[in-house]
């Protein structure tokens, strides 16, 4: 995006507001307490949303959310948990997306799409409690589940563990070989020699982690976010990665030993233009 056309946007509302949600995770996380837990799509980006709403009687006690999306699907799912918060099933569903406006003091209009979006994944999340058709037990992969697996089995071996949050935490030496980790929060952690030998981490957060002797053989890491990680000596022989691969330029090495699917971006001959994506 242009530096003129990035300005404009962010003229059209208050910066600080939007930035204090998206940076501060404002009701960001799982809500072990939630009644119900519930998937939205949002099919014009492909972001994946999931609100977990705490319901007592007739009345929404808490709301909070997880999803793989970018910084204006953040701000508007915060915006939609606080108004959420202390309403009854039939006030939450009545919400409309111009409420959601005043917290960041309006939406650009080419983003107002994200407000309707957070409204619908409200919406489907009241039907999904009134209906019971949310996720159900081993369907919610929670962050407190998979560390009481890592106890009791040593390793994480092929386990479907899709969205999971493991933010923050010493997983060095874990076994990942085989696992589903698509769109996993793994950011900050400490992943020393962890084995992730054919493991899915498509569209996974692996942001600032610790990567030394880490082994990604055969793993798909398309869409995986590794900006800020501290890569030292790792395998990421054939394992694949695409125009949403992010890595910081001095780590681009990486992809010598990788393979290419999708579309062709990391041209030696382009080294500007492959950093400029790599550092979007």
């Amino acid at each position: 995006m242009a530096v003129g056309a990035f300005l404009l946007i962010f003229q059209t509302m208050n910066f600080d507001k939007f930035n204090a949600l998206v940076e501060g995770r404002v009701n960001y996380g799982e809500l072990e307490t939630a009644s119900v837990v519930s998937e939205y799509k949002n099919i014009g980006c492909g972001d994946g949303y999931r609100l977990y709403l705490e319901i007592e009687g007739d009345t929404i006690r808490d709301a909070r959310y997880t999803t793989t999306g970018c910084s204006f699907s953040l701000a508007s799912l915060a915006i939609i948990c606080d108004l959420a918060k202390g309403k009854t099933l039939a006030e939450a569903q009545a919400i409309k997306p111009e409420e959601l406006e005043p917290a960041i003091e309006g939406y650009p209009e080419k983003r107002k799409n994200y407000a309707v979006t957070a409204v619908q994944a409200l919406q489907k999340a009241v039907r999904d409690f009134e209906s019971q058709t949310g996720l159900k037990g081993e369907q919610v992969i929670s962050r407190e589940k998979t560390l009481e697996q890592l106890k009791a089995s040593g390793h994480l071996r092929g386990l479907n563990l899709n969205s999971v949050m493991l933010d923050n935490l010493d997983l060095s030496g874990v076994d990942f070989s085989g696992a589903n980790l698509q769109h996993a929060f793994l950011r900050g952690s400490n992943l020393t020699g962890a084995n992730f030998t054919g493991a899915n981490l498509r569209g996974a957060f692996l942001n600032d982690c610790v990567l030394e002797n880490t082994n990604f053989e055969n793993a798909d890491l398309r869409f995986a976010k590794l900006l800020g990680a501290k890569i030292g000596s790792c395998n990421f022989m054939n394992a694949l990665y695409d125009i949403g691969t992010r890595v910081d330029t001095k780590n681009m090495h990486i992809f010598e030993s990788m393979q290419q699917k999708g579309k062709e971006i990391y041209l030696k001959s382009a080294p500007d233009a492959a950093a400029k994506l790599v550092n979007a």
